[in-house]
């Protein structure tokens, strides 16, 4: 019968993670001494000493790389990114980079003869250091000669982007299957993550060709020009190519240039107005750009103009370019990992669309519902009949989306109910022409083929303290005779304007865009108790300057700012809004004047509360 000769080790159940180089150097020792039989491990130099401290020291790197991705190899569980990276390889997810501001612009153009014209890609205008260029060529039509036009057809169907375009060095090629394009700029270089563009010189042809990104080379197949581009854990970018079964291959001696935009980051953001008939610059830091735009667009576009031409044409914006929209971070990939799995890059079902848009447009979209023919015509449309419209369609934001954005067909359409980003703080914002145009260009290859991509504005609620007055009665203007009475500890050493501070910045919080999206529950409930929450606050009531009644706790007044008169209410619990209905918080700046603090039994001469 066996027996178990080995020695009892005194160490707890996990202790083993906490080992270092010396504590276990010192465990062996204290083992080898007990037991008397060797004594060189005592003498520094010896070998025995060597082999000990080259077992403890081997052992203490293993221990750290243990506990840095022991508990990190589950995707439930992964934090640090570089594991969460290297897990969603496995289910053909790419995570997004950087993306940059985007600007909607206004265009014109004048002195040129009528005839039709095309702005080179990469072209840039300029302001202060700012730099927003074109991603691809734009034409237009010029009608009448020597005369001041408006590009109207350009500036709601186009967009440009942050940064400038930078050329990375040639790279060339060594035949092996999925070879790849490691990016790596300096640490300083920031890449917006969807203007990478790609362009392979073949040995066979001696000619440039534009590569097309796809979103998996598993989708392609062997004739396919395409590329695949992924954000590795270094934050660098891959771009791969395909081995001849999904993806065409690059031989050997292939030349592979690629450019991409490089961002100044939140710097980069404008104001309204930034640009005011600004020239357009053609590309002249870019060593390949002529030999390889000469090959790729082989006189495919009519008068392409040089610097002497674009200084006819001038850009100015009427709004404030995007926010920006940093890497994905872990936990954001954990989201949209598998909401792409399932999709399998298609878009089917509400969900399909909602990830895909929130996920690839950070910079544009706050929030975004999407919503069937049936909630279409049984919710949106019903809530205008509901006011008394005869007609919705023809309401002013609906006729213009159907004209612009939809075909005559009003069944198997996707409506999409977004709620733009702004950079300056916009309530009333609405995704401007050319942002629409670009979501739905990006969706037509992924939807499905009987369906059409067709838009809803939101329906914005505005929010503000308010309450009836006696009678039951009251208008939306009455908010500005509404008032909130915070009866202040007797306790608290706080001076007033302290404590009506932080009541500003829990509704402030509460209503910003970070917390706020479509449909949601306005929680007043939860607003009331956070504001009792407020370090000085033992109680309040909603009041009005005008009247003496009272009413404990928080109420408020919810209304459609372009329908006050009709649809508007008087709220004091929670109350769910629709699918396409979005809150805002009302006049924020008059907010502190509606915030009254009191120390007696008294309130408005009421006493008792």
């Amino acid at each position: 019968m066996a027996t178990n000769s080995f020695n009892n080790f005194d160490i707890p159940k996990g202790g083993y993670v906490a080992f270092d180089a010396m504590s276990l150097r010192q465990l062996i020792l204290d083992r080898l001494n007990n037991q008397n039989v060797f004594t060189d491990q005592n003498y520094v130099g010896s070998n025995l000493a060597s082999i000990i401290d080259i077992v403890a020291y081997s052992y203490n790197t293993l221990i750290y790389y243990l506990n840095r991705t022991a508990s990190e190899s589950m995707f439930t569980e992964a934090q640090l990114y570089e594991n969460m990276n290297r897990i969603v390889k496995t289910l053909d997810y790419n995570p997004l980079g950087y993306q940059t501001s985007t600007l909607s612009f206004s265009a014109t153009v004048d002195t040129l003869n009528a005839g039709v014209y095309t702005i080179p890609r990469y072209s840039t205008i300029s302001i202060n250091n700012i730099n927003f260029a074109f991603n691809e060529e734009i034409t237009f039509v010029k009608t009448l000669s020597a005369t001041l036009e408006g590009l109207d057809d350009i500036s709601t169907q186009k967009l440009m982007y942050q940064g400038t375009y930078q050329e990375y060095p040639i790279y060339t090629a060594t035949g092996e299957d999925n070879e790849f394009v490691l990016i790596a700029p300096s640490i300083n270089t920031i890449i917006d993550h969807f203007n990478i563009d790609v362009y392979v010189n073949t040995v066979a042809s001696g000619v440039w060709t534009q590569y097309t990104k796809t979103v998996s080379l598993y989708l392609e197949n062997s004739l396919s020009q395409t590329y695949e581009i992924r954000l590795n854990g270094n934050f660098q970018y891959e771009i791969t190519f395909g081995d001849d079964i999904n993806g065409k291959k690059l031989q050997t001696g292939d030349q592979v240039a690629v450019y991409f935009l490089q961002s100044s980051g939140d710097a980069g953001i404008v104001g309204a107005n930034a640009f005011n008939n600004v020239i357009v610059s053609a590309p002249n830091n870019l060593q390949n750009y002529s030999t390889i735009m000469g090959d790729v667009l082989s006189n495919r576009y009519l008068n392409t103009l040089d610097n002497n031409g674009l200084s006819y044409v001038k850009i100015s914006n009427y709004t404030s370019s995007t926010p920006t929209a940093s890497a994905e971070t872990s936990d954001q990939i954990r989201n949209s990992a598998p909401s792409v799995f399932r999709s399998q890059y298609r878009l089917v079902n509400e969900q399909d669309y909602e990830t895909y848009i929130l996920t690839n447009f950070t910079n544009l979209i706050a929030d975004v519902k999407v919503i069937n023919n049936w909630v279409y015509t049984t919710e949106y449309l019903q809530y205008f009949y509901d006011l008394g419209l005869t007609d919705p369609t023809l309401q002013e934001r609906a006729l213009f989306n159907q004209i612009q954005f939809s075909d005559s067909c009003n069944f198997n359409n996707v409506y999409l109910v977004v709620v733009p980003k702004t950079t300056d703080n916009s309530s009333l914002a609405y995704l401007l022409p050319a942002q629409k145009e670009l979501i739905s260009t990006s969706i037509q290859d992924l939807k499905c083929l009987t369906t059409e991509i067709a838009y809803v504005d939101p329906v914005y609620k505005a929010v503000a303290i308010g309450i009836y007055n006696s009678n039951n009665i009251f208008s939306v203007t009455d908010e500005q005779l509404s008032t909130i009475f915070i009866k202040r500890q007797s306790t608290s050493q706080r001076d007033d304007q302290s404590i009506i501070n932080d009541v500003i910045s829990v509704f402030n919080s509460y209503f910003s865009t970070s917390n706020t999206y479509l449909g949601q529950i306005i929680d007043v409930k939860t607003l009331s108790q956070q504001i009792l929450e407020v370090d000085g606050v033992d109680t309040f009531y909603t009041g009005r300057t005008d009247d003496t009644i009272l009413f404990e706790g928080l109420s408020l007044f919810v209304w459609n700012p372009d329908y006050p008169t009709i649809d508007k209410t008087q709220i004091s619990n929670n109350v769910s809004l629709q699918v396409f209905e979005y809150p805002y918080l009302f006049d924020l700046a008059s907010l502190s004047n509606k915030i009254s603090i009191y120390t007696t039994q008294t309130v408005q001469g009421f006493s008792g509360y």
